[in-house]
């Protein structure tokens, strides 16, 4: 309004100044010199009058301007304002060089160096991306977000590229890539804590795979491929002597797996056990009975050492902060048989083969996950070589371990290694007793008849993936589904085999791959876990029919991303 009063005017004032300056023309020609220097006094004020009003016109503008541009952001929807980061940070790392090396010329290990930076430097361009080389196999990379969630929507393409470079190695290379995004620019430690979070996660995950995380989720992209064994025996040294350490420190040690103990989860926790018994400590193992074989074994177990293992209930397990918890075959806090116990150890030592979720026990003092382990019974049996004491194996606790490694690589037929038989041979040497072991693999009838029952359900979903569920609740179930999954996958065409089965808190699901299907990924996305080619997943208050659905809108999606991919 204030502009448009002195736009107004101004016009007036010319029509004035232009009246005034003819009347003032017509008196000099009539009359004398003294109203011709009037006339030009009044011309020189009008001139001035018109400056100062185009000037005042001129300031209201840019007052006007101002408040309409205050009034529109003061209008702008929260959506249209810009985000509060809009760069993110990205930690890249090639899994194992050496690993890749062996057997490639030596000539040959430079050109595939230059062809992977090659390659990161085309993906940082096609990015919009800051690329810093942080070594020989690191990376660091500063990249719009937006740019980030594209990669994401792609599932990382960069994991499938650089698998692609050939120079006659028979290992792949493949990358970990840890990114942190949606973290405030004013707090730059944060972001590089959580993509160096998210990076480490990738990698005890097995690699190949990216992992982005925010400050409030996380996300999971590639982890197509098998792990290949990447531990060294520095790293296995180290562990032992840490946990040697660990044990001295303490006073007692508890000893403690995954709810639904398994062999594996027994094996494991008398090796570790004996250990600690070298050490002359105090040792309890917490195990939640289940019936079936497992049992079998923990009945000899307590014929050689009574009191060894024990129900969470028993009055004589003491833990606290001068104890040790040694977790052996889980890394979740909500997974382990007693949750509890966890707040009131002093130390805790996690030993694993699954490939690492997003819940993870953080008070840890020693974590040791390998997923190129094919068991932790494997990783314990390594791990006895390096103790500085010289620890040996009782036949008995040999045969727990082999048994353990028997069933998890499904009589080594699964996620073997070198290392896997060269354990197993060291444990049959150790005294390990095969006729033991077979006992151990029989089932009675009724489980064999449940078994038959699952097979007889079985559908082939997509031609690759088999799947098979049977509701009625059985004694031994879970042995029996486990089984059947490992039957299907001698069907001609399939992939993955899913055997569903009721548990008392709802439905429990068997998963096996043959070797090209991550059922890890899977049944992690139905709460559970494990391992690339073994895997389950427990469903509280969900019935057969609820599971199945779920499997199957997975299975959906595997399916459309596989076809993506290829």
């Amino acid at each position: 309004m204030e502009a448009k009063f002195f736009q107004t005017y101004k016009r007036r004032f010319f029509i004035g100044l232009g009246v005034l300056l003819a009347l003032t023309c017509l008196a000099l020609a009539y009359y004398n010199r003294m109203l011709g220097i009037f006339g030009l006094v009044t011309s020189i004020t009008g001139l001035y009058a018109f400056h100062y009003v185009d000037r005042q016109e001129k300031s209201a503008r840019e007052r006007q301007l101002k408040e309409e541009l205050l009034a529109v952001e003061k209008e702008m929807p929260p959506e249209e304002l810009p985000a509060a980061s809009d760069l993110s940070l990205v930690f890249i790392q090639v899994d194992d060089y050496d690993e890749v090396f062996q057997g490639l010329p030596e000539d040959q290990r430079p050109l595939l160096v230059a062809a992977v930076d090659k390659l990161m430097r085309e993906w940082a361009a096609s990015v919009k991306a800051y690329l810093h080389k942080d070594g020989r196999d690191r990376y660091s990379m500063l990249l719009p977000t937006g740019e980030l969630e594209s990669q994401e929507s792609n599932n990382f393409p960069i994991l499938d590229e650089i698998r692609k470079i050939d120079y006659g190695n028979r290992v792949p290379v493949t990358l970990s890539v840890g990114a942190a995004k949606g973290v405030d620019p004013q707090e730059p430690a944060k972001q590089g804590e959580l993509a160096q979070q998210a990076l480490e996660l990738a990698l005890e995950r097995g690699g190949d795979q990216a992992v982005v995380k925010s400050t409030e989720h996380t996300w999971f992209y590639g982890g197509h491929t098998e792990v290949v064994g990447k531990r060294s025996q520095v790293r296995v040294r180290v562990t032992a002597a840490e946990l040697a350490r660990l044990i001295n420190l303490a006073k007692n040690v508890v000893i403690m797996g995954h709810s639904r103990m398994d062999f594996d989860v027994l094996g494991a926790a008398v090796g570790c056990a004996e250990i600690v018994r070298h050490y002359g400590k105090k040792v309890r193992i917490v195990v939640d009975y289940q019936g079936g074989t497992v049992d079998k074994l923990v009945n000899r177990i307590n014929e050689h050492n009574p009191g060894l293992i024990c129900e969470l209930d028993d009055l004589d397990i003491e833990v606290s902060s001068q104890t040790l918890l040694i977790l052996v075959d889980v890394h979740k806090p909500q997974m382990v048989v007693a949750p509890s116990l966890l707040n009131r150890a002093g130390y805790i030592a996690v030993i694993d083969h699954h490939r690492r979720g997003e819940d993870f026990i953080e008070r840890s003092n020693l974590i040791y996950i390998q997923p190129s382990a094919s068991s932790t019974c494997e990783l314990v049996g390594e791990l006895v070589h390096y103790f500085p004491e010289g620890v040996r194996f009782s036949p008995l606790t040999a045969t727990a371990l082999l048994t353990g490694l028997i069933v998890d690589t499904k009589r080594f037929t699964f996620s073997t290694s070198s290392r896997t038989f060269r354990i197993a041979a060291e444990l049959r040497e150790a005294g390990a007793d095969p006729v033991v072991i077979r006992e151990l693999f029989t089932d009675s009838l009724d489980v064999m008849l449940y078994r038959a029952r699952l097979l007889l359900n079985t559908e082939l979903v997509y031609g690759r993936f088999a799947v098979a569920g049977c509701d009625e609740p059985q004694e031994g179930a879970r042995i029996a589904a486990s089984r059947a999954a490992d039957t299907m996958l001698e069907i001609s065409g399939a992939a993955a085999s899913f055997a569903l089965y009721p548990i008392a808190e709802g439905t429990g699901i068997s998963a096996r791959s043959a070797g090209s299907v991550n059922v890890h990924r899977i049944m992690e996305k139905m709460g559970g876990g494990g391992h690339f080619t073994v895997a389950a997943a427990q469903l509280k208050d969900v019935n057969i029919e609820g599971a199945r659905s779920r499997l199957l809108e997975i299975l959906r999606e595997e399916q459309d991303n596989e076809g993506s991919i290829t």
